[in-house]
């Protein structure tokens, strides 16, 4: 029994969380917040270049990247192989729950108050990202990429990794450009396409692969980490600069060059680890574990406070969806998503590999 008390003690210990990664989440998800109320607050020209925070979605992308990327090598690593399988529904488990739940009141909403309501079948396969039809749910095109990619990654990875060391490295360098040569080549209806929009989400991949397999690469990124992060976020400052003064050399980012910047972020907070107990740390904790539901509940909190016949300065409206956001995401994250994520330990076929070892040491102490 002691024995199984302290490795469920290590595990726990092992999963403890990044602050800055945490910080990165809540950054990301407080910039779209910002973009689209924003958009909603009917884009006075004073704030119109705001609507640069929809960005954070690639954001996201990164991150995501990272955190699937590091489950996987290092699972490759320590087993000699990728359990695809158990991936995809550790990953469907944790997503697909609380957008089901969002998707479902949304489609009651518009089935009891259309008349001309029809079933968008697309979003139950998480197809509408290249159908087309975004106007049911249109931040789930974001989704569309993540679970597209999904599907991909464990794949090409388990493949990857049975491929010679020297072939690996120039694989995922290659995948990365492989959305920009799409789009230069025109190969795209929409920019919500998976296979022109997963640049960050195959930087994440990138800086993972590097961090497990490649430690000594890794480690000189991370040695220049800091001045990277400067330089970054002074391009990421002038992109929004641009939008109000035309700064010469300038453009829009494309999306590698967004996955370049937040790659250098993601770097930045991956080869640090932070820990803190202050009110500031829990207050990004706790915007960080509810991003996603936040994101999945922002634009109906928008849509709540736009319908108020009161004259509202922006920051009110913007406090106001602020609000109404992290409420309803509370209760998402409560309800749903929260037991979920716990529920994976409960099965066999969801539970991760490094679980299934505390629990035959259980058994075997019991035995």
């Amino acid at each position: 029994m002691t024995k199984s008390i302290n490795t469920r003690g290590q595990y726990q210990a092992a999963m403890s969380r990044n602050l800055g990664l945490d910080l990165l989440r809540a950054f990301a998800i407080l910039t779209v917040l910002l973009g689209h109320t924003v958009s909603s607050f009917g884009s006075p020209s004073a704030l119109a270049p705001l609507q640069f925070g929809g960005t954070g979605v690639d954001l996201f992308f990164v991150l995501s990247g990272w955190l699937i990327g590091t489950q996987l090598f290092k699972e490759q690593h320590k087993f000699g192989d990728v359990d695809i399988t158990r991936f995809w529904l550790r990953r469907w488990m944790r997503t697909l729950p609380a957008y089901y739940a969002v998707l479902s009141l949304t489609l009651v909403q518009l089935f009891l108050t259309k008349t001309d309501f029809r079933m968008p079948w697309q979003h139950l396969l998480f197809l509408q990202n290249y159908t087309g039809n975004l106007s049911v749910f249109f931040v789930s095109w974001s989704l569309c990429v993540e679970e597209q990619f999904y599907l991909f990654i464990a794949p090409f990875v388990a493949v990857l990794m049975a491929r010679s060391v020297r072939a690996r490295l120039p694989a995922i360098v290659i995948l990365l450009l492989l959305p920009t040569i799409f789009r230069s080549l025109g190969f795209y209806d929409s920019m919500h396409e998976t296979h022109v929009r997963m640049d960050c989400c195959v930087m994440g991949i990138l800086l993972a692969y590097l961090s497990v397999n490649r430690k000594e690469i890794y480690d000189r990124l991370a040695q220049g980490a800091y001045p990277l992060l400067i330089l970054s976020s002074g391009l990421y400052v002038s992109f929004i600069v641009d939008r109000y003064v035309d700064l010469p050399g300038i453009a829009s980012p494309s999306p590698l060059l967004l996955a370049v910047v937040f790659g250098s972020w993601v770097l930045w907070a991956g080869s640090r680890d932070w820990q803190t107990n202050s009110f500031v740390g829990a207050a990004i904790l706790h915007i960080s574990t509810r991003s996603y539901a936040m994101y999945l509940l922002h634009v109906d909190a928008l849509a709540v406070v736009k319908r108020i016949d009161a004259d509202l300065s922006f920051p009110l409206y913007l406090g106001m969806a602020f609000v109404l956001t992290l409420l309803a995401a509370e209760i998402l994250y409560r309800v749903i998503e929260k037991p979920f994520m716990m529920w994976r330990s409960n099965f066999s076929a969801s539970r991760s590999r490094e679980q299934g070892l505390f629990h035959t040491d259980a058994a075997e102490a019991k035995s």
